[in-house]
């Protein structure tokens, strides 16, 4: 098996169910015709039973799960997961993420984020959501991440995200941690050209400090 392959299977693992579109972007962007070769190298793998497809969602790109699949084909969470997966794959199109884990388990905590990551020097919480959250829902959530913070636990704490649907209703200075509420990564775009600037003077004035 190549390297390759290995890879899908892993990320298939992680994410435990990937578009072809998605496939495509995390493992043959550096292809001419990235969808093209993808879609070759994931027929192979069904022919060989490593993974299997769901082709019955209309005007949309199959989706793949390792065979045999850890959800069911027409789970009501895999928009979800598709979801965290291209979070991550919007992630990385704007620097690395050296830690990415999908629901991790957290001791003390009354919550499973879908998402602790290691991004841009920070640490972060993020929670994809595809229906809007209720104010209710939102606040209790919330809650339970004071609750966690409390503790003392992590320190610092991670910036808590939610990606999906924006409920206006949220008061983010209620908060002893950063929570901020974006439709998708790209909405941080102009946050994180700031961030860039702030670390290149930082690395500009070592560089002077170690020339004198």
């Amino acid at each position: 098996m190549r390297q390759r392959d290995r890879d899908i299977l892993d990320s298939l693992s992680k994410f435990k169910v990937l578009s072809s579109n998605q496939i495509a972007a995390l493992h043959f962007s550096s292809n001419s015709n990235p969808i093209v070769n993808c879609n070759r190298v994931l027929k192979r793998l069904r022919k060989e039973g490593y993974i299997s497809a769901n082709t019955e969602r209309p005007f949309q790109p199959y989706l793949y799960f390792l065979n045999p699949a850890p959800i069911k084909k027409n789970s009501q969470k895999i928009d979800h997961f598709l979801m965290i997966a291209q979070t991550y794959i919007d992630m990385k199109s704007y620097g690395d993420v050296p830690i990415f884990e999908v629901e991790k388990k957290l001791e003390y905590a009354t919550f499973i984020p879908d998402i602790y990551a290691s991004w841009l020097d920070k640490q972060w919480f993020i929670e994809c959501q595809n229906s809007l959250f209720s104010t209710k829902q939102l606040y209790d959530k919330l809650n339970k991440y004071v609750q966690f913070y409390n503790q003392g636990i992590l320190d610092p704490f991670p910036n808590v995200l939610i990606i999906g649907k924006i409920n206006l209703n949220l008061k983010k200075e209620d908060y002893p941690f950063l929570v901020r509420q974006k439709q998708s990564i790209h909405d941080l775009k102009s946050s994180i050209a700031n961030y860039r600037k702030r670390k290149e003077i930082v690395v500009n004035s070592n560089s002077s400090l170690k020339i004198k």
